[in-house]
């Protein structure tokens, strides 16, 4: 992203030095970096929702899913064995998950 630039340029106008100009590009790069991670995060979480809400047999008004980097730690409650293993196979299944947390409790 080349959004630094405009950034760099007003710092330097107002008065910075090279030093401050480097670090705003430094800081500026790591920032698209860091939203470009955030936004996969959630486009990963957004297609285990979708295969999830796809299968008929799970229910997913107690689950939770957070992904970071393609490991995903599934939360919340199941009613019983079958269905934490079928919602576990469906997280599996979702192409870019590396690795599956299994953080589901049995609803007792």
């Amino acid at each position: 992203m080349k959004t630094w630039i405009p950034i760099a340029l007003a710092a330097c106008l107002l008065g910075c030095n090279a030093e401050d100009a480097g670090d705003l590009k430094r800081d500026a790069g790591a920032l698209a970096k860091t939203t470009g991670r955030a936004a996969t995060n959630a486009q990963l979480v957004a297609r285990i929702n979708l295969a999830l809400a796809q299968t008929k047999t799970v229910d997913m008004s107690g689950l939770h899913i957070e992904a970071k980097e393609g490991v995903v730690t599934v939360g919340g409650r199941v009613r019983d064995s079958t269905a934490q293993n079928k919602v576990l196979q469906v997280v599996e299944s979702v192409r870019g998950v590396e690795k599956v947390v299994d953080d589901l409790r049995i609803a007792r």
